[in-house]
């Protein structure tokens, strides 16, 4: 047997002789109340009346876009909603917002002024309340001093020139310009999965609007899709709007259906040079043998340019939107099923919303950014009570139509797959366990199949629903 050296294995021990700290139990990949055959698209398959049937066109998938759209740009989009089905949106994030505002029309000194009043709220937010480094180290005054001083709040202008850039890869949306990856926003030190300091993932090619620079440069302040916050500067190209509204809108397009899909510089496809996620879509260049796109490249004085990339034969991808249908919705989500729970996104991972984004962005659907908003997106104006009892509640889910539902609580989102010994059973995407009959604490914290007993407090709230149909 092999020797633990002394060192190493005093590191190893605690004063009592155990592990100092030993990993959480991972919960079974069958979870309680499930079977091992519902981890297979087969068996919802086979529970399907028409798999293949085209639920909606691409026209009608976009005509419910611009719908949602136009609702959610209104003065006052909940006038006359009744107030269970109103979403609580005072949210972690300051920076978040419900639709990309529209600055052409603002004068520089708005602008300007819109630019402070978001990095105070940012500052305040960081200052809110202790906050940790990736150890749970907390921070000293001084270190969130060198944060604020990144921020450069005193070098805003009141002749602000907004400029038009697009995102060159997947990267990262902060509210507070840390330097990766020790430096993150954790505020327990059971928690540092959790950083609060990210606001969300941007997807490639995502126009931004750049407002403001950090002090050392390595951070631009924007405004994008998912709201106002930090990239980091090499993953923002300048552009002209037309240049990038026209690498946006390309009739022609691949979008990527599987979890994460390389490119290549070279057609052999031996070396990488980049890859796109589950609902990200790039033009194409050719698609006759291999697939070829373009992909946008920042030069190194920031400008945007354009490279072809190949992909490989087998990449998980579709010419064109995903034919929307029952089969191809279980397909797609399980792609995604074990994946590790990572609620704001700071390593690149999905938690319950940004899962589903993903998932129904392949068929074209633009999903808004908080599940309480989902209910908004359709026609279901349903509001399920706690008080109604368990009961009733699961006959309440069970009326909707399974693999095309999104269900949720306001602080969670399930997709509804159908049901088993009269419950219901979803693909859900969240960051909690429970205690087996052994007293053992299991932890999930990942896609999985389960019923309606995880997340614990998901039938103590008001539940809404959305039919994508």
């Amino acid at each position: 047997m092999r020797k633990i050296p002394a060192v190493v294995f005093l590191l190893l021990i605690g004063s009592a002789g155990t592990l100092c700290a030993e990993l959480y139990h991972r919960a079974p990949d069958v979870l309680p109340g499930t079977l091992p055959e519902m981890r297979t698209t087969e068996y919802w398959i086979n529970r399907m009346t028409a798999p293949d049937e085209i639920i909606l066109t691409p026209a009608e998938i976009e005509r419910m876009n611009n719908a949602y759209e136009t609702f959610i740009r209104s003065d006052n989009p909940f006038r006359g909603i009744r107030k269970e089905r109103i979403p609580e949106l005072t949210y972690w994030w300051p920076g978040h917002v419900n639709f990309v505002q529209d600055l052409s029309g603002m004068s520089s000194k708005a602008i300007a002024d819109t630019v402070r009043s978001r990095i105070q709220a940012e500052i305040d937010f960081m200052r809110g309340k202790p906050f940790g480094n990736i150890l749970a180290v907390e921070y000293r005054p001084q270190d969130l001093d060198r944060f604020e001083r990144e921020m450069a709040l005193d070098r805003v202008s009141d002749t602000i020139r907004p400029r038009s850039g697009i995102a060159v890869r997947c990267g990262r949306l902060r509210n507070v310009p840390s330097f990766f990856p020790m430096e993150q926003g954790i505020i327990e030190n059971g928690k540092t999965r959790w950083d609060q300091w990210n606001i969300a993932v941007l997807r490639i090619g995502t126009p931004v609007t750049v407002l403001h620079s950090s002090k050392t440069g390595e951070y631009l302040f924007v405004l994008c899709e998912e709201g106002y916050g930090w990239m980091r500067s090499e993953d923002v190209a300048f552009g002209s709007e037309k240049a990038i509204r026209d690498f946006t809108t390309a009739r022609s397009f691949v979008v990527c259906t599987g979890d994460r899909v390389h490119y290549y510089g070279d057609k052999s496809c031996t070396i990488a040079s980049g890859f796109f996620r589950m609902g990200d879509r790039l033009p194409l260049v050719a698609g006759n043998g291999p697939k070829q796109v373009k992909a946008p490249v920042r030069k190194t004085d920031g400008s945007l340019a354009f490279e072809t990339a190949w992909l490989a034969g087998n990449a998980d991808v579709s010419v064109g939107w995903l034919p929307y249908t029952r089969r191809n919705v279980v397909v797609t989500a399980f792609k995604l099923l074990d994946n590790h729970y990572d609620w704001t996104g700071a390593w690149f991972g999905r938690q319950h919303e940004t899962t589903y984004r993903d998932i129904f962005a392949v068929f074209g659907f633009r999903l808004p950014w908080h599940g309480g908003l989902f209910t908004f997106f359709g026609k279901n104006t349903d509001v399920m009570q706690p008080d109604i009892g368990k009961e009733n509640q699961y006959k309440m889910i069970l009326r909707h139509e399974p693999f095309l539902t999104l269900q949720s609580c306001g602080g969670h989102a399930q997709l509804f797959l159908g049901e088993y010994n009269g419950e219901p059973i979803v693909f859900d995407q969240h960051g909690y366990g429970y205690t087996d009959e052994n007293g053992v604490e299991r932890e999930i914290r990942r896609c999985c199949i389960g019923d309606m007993r995880h997340p614990s407090y998901f039938l103590k709230r008001d539940v809404t629903f959305l039919e994508l149909k």
